[in-house]
């Protein structure tokens, strides 16, 4: 005997439920594109950032009520797909949803999804559009908060972490969205664009651009926003574990490389000019990034003579003990092309110089990665022991031919140990003379080569060679010597 009336009941719960769900997952639709003012909604967002059709969701019924209301659903759509081919995790906050607002709820997918990505060792996706923090939940969304931080904390090392914003990131969302490895952000526009505030941009926020340093890259428009997102990727290993990437590379090319300098530089020594650049418009004398050389992934700083003669900022020791520490994490080796003639002699007696100084000297000599460097022009006083000493965790060190490498630059030297033979009245020793002089003598590569700290003076045209040699060689560093027999 059945019960119809049950039976009944069942199927109209069914029923209800199901429309529940279908409202629930309107906005994740695989059909749902751009918006008008090419504005991009959340799955649009998705749809860019992953390989077609390859995005699963997960927690997508994840409600922060029982209540029926599609409103009140979390403002945060969490999943993994293939980037490139490869794993990858992302959330992505929807301002159609509690127009973004972080809540207790937002926080429980996202800290799954971090435990996810790390126990699948696979790179995670911050997509950030919210004003912060939901006010109703008050310190269960605090509470929710703190432990989103710290479950990122935990994954810096662990696995790449890249915050992408394409829209508003406001009060805490900012902090959190910093504490990524990259930040990518959309050029401010009238309708579209990043808003990185630190605080509410209701309580007189200000808004973060590029040249503060918070954001890595600085997109054109939304679209360029995830093509820079998967490009740097490709860069990347998926975890700390996995180790340098190698691929077939061009192991013949040795442009002649004399006369180039930072961006013109790397592209010249990358394979088919495959490289990034990242913290362009933050540190413009200091061309810092990845690229493929050889076949092998790296990390590269390289000094512009075009800003500041090449010198080194506060801005650019920043970059170099960040873009150290980030490839350190995870195996990457380092490319250091110097062309400095030391520190900004403007800045050098600010605090915060000193202190960006001493981060970059932390960030070398505590790093185990691949280090190679080639001074290709001026390498004077720090300019030489931060950037290319192998006493700063060196492994291979190249100079070339016309390089000058000195404590002090030789016009320097000469107004401070030599004038007293310029007011000799010695007509043959002419300040340009003995600055020539000074250069042949104490600041030419082969005084450096004799004391070990240049391995080899190499040409303009072999130098990416030679780089390409160090890295092969380099492939299986340890800092663990091998046992002998006894």
């Amino acid at each position: 005997m059945t019960n119809n009336g049950a039976d009944k009941k069942k199927s109209t719960l069914r029923a209800v439920t199901a429309e529940r769900l279908t409202e629930m997952l309107k906005d994740i639709d695989v059909s749902a594109g751009k918006v008008k003012d090419g504005a991009y909604s959340a799955r649009a967002r998705i749809t860019a950032l992953f390989d077609r059709g390859t995005f699963s969701v997960v927690g997508a019924y994840i409600n922060r009520s029982r209540s029926s209301n599609p409103d009140e659903f979390s403002g945060v759509i969490c999943g993994y797909g293939a980037i490139g081919g490869r794993l990858a995790f992302a959330f992505v906050q929807d301002r159609a949803r509690m127009g973004g607002a972080f809540g207790r709820y937002s926080a429980k997918k996202i800290i799954s999804l971090y435990e996810m990505a790390q126990k699948n060792g696979a790179p995670i996706i911050g997509i950030f559009d919210s004003d912060g923090v939901s006010v109703y939940e008050g310190v269960r969304a605090l509470a929710g908060l703190g432990n989103t931080l710290g479950a990122s904390s935990r994954a810096a090392g662990s696995v790449p972490r890249i915050a992408l914003v394409p829209g508003v990131c406001g009060g805490n969302m900012a902090v959190l969205a910093s504490g990524f490895d990259f930040v990518i952000s959309t050029a401010p526009g009238e309708k579209t664009g990043s808003e990185i505030y630190a605080i509410s941009p209701f309580i007189n926020g200000v808004t973060v651009t590029a040249e503060t340093g918070v954001t890595s890259y600085e997109a054109k428009d939304e679209a360029e926003l995830y093509a820079v997102a998967r490009k740097l990727l490709e860069f990347l290993p998926a975890n700390n574990s996995e180790g340098t990437l190698v691929s077939d590379g061009d192991l013949a090319a040795s442009p002649d490389i004399s006369g180039l300098t930072g961006e013109a530089l790397v592209a010249a020594l990358a394979d088919n000019k495959n490289y990034i650049r990242l913290w362009s418009r933050y540190a413009p004398g200091l061309a810092a990034g990845f690229a493929v050389v050889g076949g092998v992934s790296c990390a590269f700083i390289a000094n512009d003579r075009t800003h500041k003669n090449g010198a080194l900022t506060r801005e650019a020791c920043r970059v170099v003990a960040r873009i150290e520490k980030f490839a350190d994490r995870f195996g990457i080796p380092l490319i250091s092309l110097v062309d400095c003639p030391g520190f900004d002699t403007e800045e050098v007696n600010d605090a915060e110089y000193i202190y960006a100084a001493a981060e970059l000297i932390d960030a070398m000599q505590n790093s185990t990665n691949a280090k190679i460097s080639a001074v290709v022009g001026k390498a004077y006083g720090p300019g030489f022991v931060y950037m290319a000493s192998k006493s700063c965790g060196g492994d291979i060190a190249f100079a070339t031919p016309d390089s000058c490498i000195s404590a002090l630059s030789p016009e320097a030297s000469v107004a401070l140990l030599w004038n007293d033979r310029i007011r000799a009245a010695d007509l043959s020793a002419s300040r340009e003379v003995l600055e020539r002089e000074w250069r042949e003598q104490y600041a030419s590569p082969n005084e450096a080569a004799l004391c070990g700290e240049i391995d080899d003076i190499v040409p303009t045209t072999e130098i990416r060679a030679r780089i390409v040699s160090a890295l092969q060689m380099l492939l299986g560093k340890s800092t663990l010597l091998p046992k002998g027999k006894k």
